[in-house]
């Protein structure tokens, strides 16, 4: 496989999640033996020296939507092969400045999301996203040259839900993660005081607060659990709806079990030492929180949801499957992962072992694969 000069562009370096997914990427495709660019939307200094191995360049634009321009400039000036896009309106924009330049460099959009509840719920009352984005996708997908999704169910929501033609080759690529990246920040010590001596175990979940996480259902399913056995509850996210969720906490008479710390940028001291990772999410793309959780050896319970968390799982082989907002189900499965050691001990080892699929090596040499199907394609239509 010849050496091909790659770009990924995304927001800023300040997306947390994106910026680990793009540089989990890059470092796969450098050790792979092709040249990458990361191109930030914006980049901070403080940003670039977090990933001092990987060439960052940023387009210092105020929003994807803006940045047509600078985009333009970067496919002009540095031609690269391939462009991995993400998310959803970055392609549109990616597709648009190839357009303009007239480049031969390949569009492989990416898809990281249930896009139509995301644009329905979360997005609501914002009609750009709402309603503008969907038709774009609709009318600019098929000038793509092929589309990753991160789960099956975000392509099959595309096809269904915002009438992408099928016009172009699609396959389903999970999220990397870097676990020896996360080996060595898990052994950093953690002073919380529910992690201090305590015997009480700790249900974590690492999430933003908003209303595709379902953290209503989660606490309502928690109350249930201390009435069964002690425990706590470990929020770490940040969101809107902070004020709305630690009212409920009041409501149900638990807020002395659940602490809300807010955002940690090393979640992975608490994914290994807390007794079950939940994930309660209405949706999902692919959850790297979960995929990461999973890597620090937790025990970990998700919901049937649209998405791909039941696939990270594998159905119920590697971690606890329950229906999509029950919270009995829910508040039963972490009773039973909490009360039954060999249980909780066989999925922590099954996640463990699940985790390294998603090695970011092996997700890289899927999308060279990918990108090299494409290329040969095209040959054998010319």
């Amino acid at each position: 496989m010849k050496t091909r000069k790659i770009a990924i562009i995304t927001h800023s370096t300040e997306a947390i999640a994106f910026s680990n997914l793009a540089t989990s990427l890059a470092l796969g495709f450098k050790q792979l033996g092709n040249d990458c660019d990361i191109v930030f939307l914006r980049a901070s200094e403080q940003g670039k020296q977090k990933y001092p191995d990987i060439n960052i360049i940023s387009l210092n634009a105020k929003s994807a939507m803006l940045s047509l321009p600078q985009m333009t400039r970067y496919i002009r000036e540095h031609q690269p092969d391939v462009i991995f896009p993400m998310p959803w309106y970055f392609n549109v924009i990616a597709i648009w400045a190839r357009a303009l330049t007239r480049s031969s460099t390949k569009i492989v959009i990416g898809d990281h999301n249930i896009c139509s509840l995301e644009a329905a719920i979360e997005h609501k009352n914002n009609p750009r996203i709402r309603y503008i984005l969907p038709v774009l996708m609709r009318y600019t997908y098929p000038y793509g040259d092929g589309l990753i999704g991160v789960s099956q169910d975000t392509i099959t929501d595309l096809l269904l839900n915002f009438k992408v033609p099928p016009v172009i080759p699609m396959r389903a690529i999970p999220n990397p993660i870097d676990p020896e990246r996360i080996q060595q920040l898990l052994a950093e010590p953690l002073d919380h005081p529910l992690f201090q001596g305590s015997t009480i175990p700790v249900v974590l979940t690492v999430a933003r607060l908003a209303k595709q996480k379902q953290l209503e259902g989660l606490l309502h399913a928690f109350a249930q659990v201390v009435k069964t056995l002690p425990a706590h509850l470990i929020i770490l996210g940040e969101g809107a709806l902070r004020g709305e969720l630690e009212g409920l906490c009041q409501q149900l008479g638990i807020e002395a079990s659940v602490a809300m710390p807010g955002f940690d940028h090393n979640p992975y001291r608490y994914m290994s030492r807390c007794g079950v990772f939940v994930l309660a999410s209405a949706w999902e793309g692919c959850p790297i929180s979960l995929q990461e959780a999973m890597s620090c050896g937790a025990a970990v319970i998700v919901n049937d949801a649209p998405g791909g968390s039941k696939d990270v799982v594998e159905y119920g082989k590697s971690g606890m499957i329950v229906p999509n907002g029950d919270v009995d189900a829910l508040a039963a499965g972490i009773i039973k992962l909490l009360s039954d050691r060999s249980l909780r001990q066989e999925y922590q080892q099954k996640a463990k072992r699940r985790s390294q699929d998603f090695h970011y090596l092996k997700i890289s040499q899927q999308y060279l694969e990918f990108y090299e199907s494409l290329h040969q394609l095209k040959e054998n239509l010319q």
